[in-house]
């Protein structure tokens, strides 16, 4: 996964280091540091942060060909896959990666849509939503692909995700719709399930013609709660039925960026994430871990916190379990179960790897599954990474 700094006129997006929701929508007593030293002075190889790999390959056939995945939807027993940008498509698999159906298609029909701006699962009711822009509408499908209905935006939106089972919170960053009345600054928008709205919070710093840098969407779900970190911001929030909680506060003390004030411009920025390191709005929340992408000029770290010791550890070596190097310089996709991180790797990129990894004899059995069948053209290859609850120590 790679960062994107998007520019563009719709969506340009601005949310500085110094956004913070009002005092009386933000909860800041609980607030977690987690300190990243990124001159890798706590430092563990993949084989103690990686318990065990699994990984699925998606069934490859005319119907369901996959050029880049935008997203990694999991149930208990299905794969959800969604290309936004080359196939514009949305794909069910099982859990062994054999095909099912897809979902919807493109089109301005009732039951079409023109984008997949963003697809959300609905709680309790095997559905997805898929939010479609152009249309200003959320469409509504089963997971067998049959259609329910779609509703119009209730306002202006990026993008939106379920908490609990009667709530929903939205990402409106650079949107300021009227009719939000006096929320129209804010940058996140909570509702009840009919989409009213509850609170807002998050001052929305976005200045047009200045500033059109905007880091990964990070409305992230974590069994019923959703966790929030506005762009540029250091702070992850944990949405709640009334507020906000301030949940992590990201003390990045080697080489951090400055912090970002409102008279910052694209030039500027263009700069600083040239020299500097800095949250790029990528994480994963798990149960007894958080993972963190940090974006520096040379890849990304692999940052892995533990609410049990409090630690947060970094990996830069690979271990020696084959698949490592399919890792390295890239975020996870996906969440599945507790404590399992979701890499999606293309054909391509794991056929490169082969003549290099037989070189090694006590691969080979593992090696002949994965490359069974699988050409450069074939569809991603999903590998489960479970991240292991001992504590072990770093190396200082």
């Amino acid at each position: 996964m790679k960062l994107v700094f998007f520019a563009t006129c719709f969506i340009s997006i601005l949310v500085f280091y110094s956004c913070k929701p009002s005092m009386k929508e933000v909860d800041e007593s609980g607030i977690e540091e987690i300190v990243i030293d990124a001159r890798t002075k706590n430092v563990l190889p993949l084989d103690s942060i990686i318990d065990t790999i699994e990984y699925v390959k998606l069934a490859t056939n005319d119907e369901n060909l996959i050029g880049e995945i935008s997203q990694i939807l999991l149930t208990d027993s299905l794969i959800i896959v969604t290309d936004k940008e080359i196939a514009k498509s949305i794909y069910v698999f099982d859990s062994n990666g054999n095909f099912k159906n897809k979902i919807g298609q493109m089109g301005q029909g009732p039951a079409e849509y023109v984008e997949i701006s963003h697809v959300a699962m609905v709680p309790n009711k095997d559905q997805i939503a898929i939010i479609d822009r152009p249309q200003k509408k959320v469409h509504y499908f089963n997971y067998l692909g049959n259609y329910e209905y779609s509703e119009r935006f209730p306002f202006m939106l990026r993008y939106f995700e379920y908490f609990g089972t009667n709530k929903k919170a939205f990402d409106v960053t650079a949107m300021k719709d009227p009719s939000l009345k006096q929320y129209r600054e804010n940058v996140l928008i909570v509702t009840n399930i009919e989409n009213e709205v509850i609170y807002g919070a998050c001052n929305d710093f976005y200045k047009e013609g200045q500033f059109s840098y905007t880091t990964n969407y990070s409305l992230r779900p974590f069994e019923n709660k959703i966790y929030y970190s506005p762009d540029f911001s250091n702070i992850i929030y944990s949405v709640e039925d009334s507020m906000v909680t301030a949940k992590y506060h990201l003390n990045i003390i080697y080489n951090g960026m400055p912090p970002l004030y409102k008279d910052i411009t694209n030039e500027l920025f263009s700069n600083y994430s040239s020299r500097y390191f800095f949250f790029n709005g990528d994480y994963i929340e798990l149960k007894d871990f958080t993972y963190i992408n940090i974006y520096t000029p040379f890849g990304y770290p692999f940052v892995v916190y533990s609410h049990a010791t409090k630690e947060t550890v970094l990996s830069t070596e690979q271990g020696s379990h084959p698949f490592y190097r399919f890792f390295k310089g890239i975020a996870p996709k996906a969440r599945y179960g507790d404590n399992t991180i979701v890499f999606e790797i293309t054909a391509a990129d794991i056929t490169v790897w082969k003549e290099d990894l037989y070189k090694e004899e006590k691969n080979r059995k593992l090696l002949d599954d994965l490359y069974k069948d699988l050409t450069s053209d074939s569809n991603p290859v999903l590998f489960f990474c479970h991240l292991n609850v001992k504590n072990k120590k770093s190396k200082k």
